[in-house]
């Protein structure tokens, strides 16, 4: 029994210091590839960073825009006063005519036009329907977003400021004017995004993502280097100490794991925290949807790396899936409008219910409990891509076995 309880332990060192080996040998790959550093390192620091600096700050406050007021009234003026009072839009330039607001506009003196007609006041006066005409700038959609909210919100409340008027004038106490005028009001209360930036809806999103795929990237360029320093394209390398599948796969990733824990946490704590993003989940809530998102995304990673044979095929996933993947999450298009399809789709990629899970806990304030679907989906995902991953380089090892078979004899003859 004490034999017996030796030889276990004996091989117990043994397999964790060949994992060991093996993980300090991927570490050494990472940080000689110049490409994978990049990827690894440079990217997941950078980019959030400077995407939040574009979209920094998020709102677009004093929107400058040109007027041309055809019906130079009390009524007009009353209205430009009340655009021009409210954050999203600056009334800059007053113009005589249609055609000098659009060579400001082509000049980029202005980011839209308000036009208000010859008839608007006698309209007015009269019970007849008036028409602003509102030209906003495409180019920008935060542009188009500042302007159109702007001259709506105006647009609203002088409508019901003349139906106030009209029912005073009719006998109406004012409170009693008020309420027939607007029987409904609605209390508006942002619970995430208070601020209605964009940077605060699309980016924690995107941070999720850019996890995943560049994993799968450094992963794929590393196999495709891999492959071409081999002798007949091999992904394991022909060697008499054979490690073994399981040591393989798990020193790997822990390479991987280890270097994307710390650099999760810059990108979903330390960012949100810099930039002002919504900030609702704890620790545990993060760890709890983190660690088997990392092991999903590096354990698919893996799968998908024996189809790399060079270098440069990962790109070719990376830039054709990253798109697609934000609208199968369930941030951009809802999930209840996906068909049957395209929610099995989802379910192939670990970002889909990481990114879902990610706003629920982060943005919404969801506990563990809550999103519980989405963790225990990264967790199935998980158990199947590792299976997948040994299957795969199982394979691997046994062809390189037979290739170090096969040469061995040939060198020694």
């Amino acid at each position: 029994m004490k034999t017996y309880i030796l030889n276990l332990s004996g091989k117990i060192k043994e397999a964790v210091a060949n994992t060991f080996r093996v993980c300090m040998r991927e570490y050494q790959l990472i940080f000689t590839d110049l490409g994978v550093v990049v990827l690894l390192l440079v990217v997941p620091v950078v980019y959030p960073a400077l995407y939040s600096f574009i979209y920094y700050p998020e709102v677009v406050h004093d929107l400058p825009v040109s007027v041309v007021d055809l019906s130079h009234s009390p009524a007009s003026r009353d209205y430009i006063r009340s655009l021009n009072a409210t954050p999203e839009v600056k009334i800059e330039h007053y113009c005589l005519s249609m055609e000098e607001a659009i060579v400001r506009f082509k000049k980029g003196q202005s980011n839209g036009i308000v036009v208000i007609p010859e008839n608007f006041s006698n309209n007015i006066a009269t019970g007849q329907q008036a028409v602003i005409s509102v030209y906003a700038d495409m180019k920008f959609f935060l542009h188009y977003k500042a302007i159109m909210m702007g001259s709506a919100f105006v647009t609203l409340q002088k409508g019901s400021d003349i139906q106030i008027e009209r029912l005073m004038a009719g006998g109406l106490s004012a409170h009693q004017a008020d309420i027939q005028a607007n029987p409904i009001l609605l209390n508006g209360n942002a619970m995430a995004n208070s601020a209605g930036g964009f940077a605060s809806y699309g980016i924690p999103a995107a941070l999720m993502l850019i996890i995943q795929q560049t994993l799968v990237l450094s992963i794929g360029i590393l196999a495709g280097t891999a492959r071409e320093r081999h002798a007949g394209g091999l992904l394991v390398p022909p060697d008499r100490r054979r490690i073994g599948t399981l040591r393989l796969v798990v020193g790997k990733s822990a390479a991987y794991f280890t270097i994307y824990l710390i650099l999760s946490v810059y990108m979903l704590a330390f960012i949100p925290r810099i930039f002002g993003y919504p900030q609702m989940a704890g620790a545990s809530e993060l760890s709890a949807l983190l660690i088997p998102y990392l092991l999903s995304a590096i354990f698919m990673g893996m799968t998908l790396s024996v189809l790399f044979k060079n270098r440069e095929s990962p790109m070719l996933l990376y830039l054709f899936a990253s798109f697609p993947l934000l609208f199968l999450s369930g941030i951009i298009w809802p999930l209840s409008n996906m068909g049957p399809l395209w929610l099995a789709v989802r379910e192939i990629f670990p970002s889909s219910n990481a990114m879902y899970g990610f706003i629920k806990m982060n943005t919404l304030g969801a506990g563990i409990s809550e999103t519980r679907s989405e963790i225990m989906a990264l967790w199935v995902q998980s158990g199947i891509y590792f299976l997948m991953a040994c299957l795969v380089y199982w394979k691997q090892v046994k062809i390189a076995d037979f290739r170090f078979q096969i040469v061995m004899p040939c060198k020694q003859s």
